[in-house]
């Protein structure tokens, strides 16, 4: 009788419990992933017009914590010279979708702008960007500076 209601107890803690089943997550809003592809698109193609027909003219933009711009206009007046500077190149890596978000690892090397060519290896610095969604347009974008030490994982390329 003991090893009966022992076994019964051990089966019943094995079931799974409604608190602790994983939900999957909800999905993209539609377009979320088309609109992904067209941002690393515009960033890698340096494309200031398509990069500006993304974001919503309400834009906030925040570096470390710190907003940097209030409006679509703000941000690129600063960031626009940037993403089209001759000698500077952008790569978008990793990246990561939830509904109404994505985040991506932007590199970027400026070592070209010195004149000659990119060195494949050398002088890329990175950030890590997430960007919020609303009716197809990017309205906030947050900025975590990164630097220029990547840490890889064992085996992992990164530029």
């Amino acid at each position: 009788m003991k090893v009966r209601i022992l076994v019964a107890l051990v089966a019943f803690s094995l079931l799974p419990r409604a608190g602790g089943a994983q939900v999957p997550p909800p999905p993209s809003l539609p377009g979320q992933d088309a609109l992904a592809e067209r941002l690393v698109g515009a960033i890698e193609a340096k494309n200031v017009p398509a990069y500006a027909a993304l974001l919503s003219d309400g834009l906030r933009v925040f570096e470390d914590g710190k907003e940097v711009a209030g409006s679509k206009t703000e941000w690129l007046t600063t960031y626009g010279p940037k993403l089209a500077a001759e000698g500077v190149f952008f790569k978008v890596g990793p990246a990561f979708s939830s509904s109404g978000r994505l985040l991506f690892v932007e590199y970027v090397n400026s070592t070209a702008s010195w004149g000659g060519r990119i060195p494949a290896h050398c002088c890329w610095s990175h950030d890590a960007v997430a960007y919020d969604l609303v009716d197809g347009k990017i309205t906030v974008i947050r900025r975590l500076k990164g630097g220029d030490k990547a840490i890889r994982q064992q085996g992992e390329s990164v530029p």
